[in-house]
């Protein structure tokens, strides 16, 4: 009797969206990061209504840098990416997997791909409502600030993609620390380096974002910073964020990763 085919890649990795989405469904980070994403959401428009006269643009736009850009983006993909592989080992069920016809590198796509996805609906879910309900007395503005809006949607989406790809390749690399390094990548490359003068500043792809979702500069010798064209920051992000994804395609596809606790 002849063994079963081998499923094709695409078919595991069908397989591995399926199970990664109804992992992280039926979990408590989905329901943490929407939390976090309410909260934002509730404050900024609070303040829309608070404040005389009122400012929606004003508001959306720094709704979105201080709550989604400077906060948020760095949250939800850690909460659905960072832990990936970690609690497959923890949880004693990554040999199971790996022993599948599955294979590694579509077992790993499937989590990045479902972390992704979920951060990105979460953001851009939570952008869409800052801005309906900031215009929601006058719908005119709301239709004619809305590429505004989706442009700064696009970069947030464009970041998430790159921390999710960020925070798998080291909750691969160190199964023991990988949150805690890709926190301390986060907080200090991505975020600290995004408010530094001149040259320094292009290391973080945070800043990028932000000048691709068009937000005017801050931060230390902000004027200092070069220029860079919109589609060049998007390039890089980018670039970035493949050469991440494959370094974590490659330390899944080639370590020993034993039952050691997470």
């Amino acid at each position: 009797m002849s063994p079963p085919p081998v499923p094709d890649f695409a078919s595991a990795l069908s397989a591995s969206l399926r199970l990664s989405w109804t992992r992280l469904l039926r979990g408590r980070k989905v329901r943490l990061g929407a939390a976090a994403v309410v909260l934002v959401v509730v404050a900024a428009v609070a303040v829309r209504y608070l404040i005389d006269p009122p400012e929606p643009e004003r508001v959306v736009e720094a709704a979105v840098r201080v709550g989604f850009l400077n906060m948020l983006v760095f949250l939800l993909p850690f909460l659905f990416t960072a832990g990936a592989i970690a609690e497959e080992v923890e949880n004693r069920t990554l040999p199971y997997l790996t022993l599948r016809p599955a294979g590694r590198i579509a077992i790993t796509l499937g989590k990045f791909f479902t972390g992704a996805a979920l951060s990105i609906l979460l953001l851009a879910g939570g952008v869409l409502v800052i801005h309906v309900a900031s215009f929601a007395t006058d719908p005119t503005p709301m239709i004619e600030e809305l590429p505004d809006t989706l442009r700064m949607i696009g970069a947030l989406s464009l970041l998430a993609l790159c921390y999710s790809a960020l925070c798998l390749l080291w909750g691969s690399l160190v199964v023991e620390a990988g949150g805690l390094l890709a926190t301390l990548h986060l907080a200090v490359i991505e975020y600290g380096f995004s408010w530094l003068p001149g040259l320094a500043r292009l290391v973080s792809m945070n800043h990028f974002a932000s000048e691709l979702a068009g937000f005017e500069r801050t931060g230390w010798g902000a004027e200092s910073v070069p220029d860079v064209d919109t589609w060049i920051c998007a390039t890089i992000i980018a670039v970035v964020t493949l050469l991440y994804l494959v370094l974590a395609s490659v330390v899944v596809r080639t370590s020993e990763l034993g039952f050691g606790k997470a």
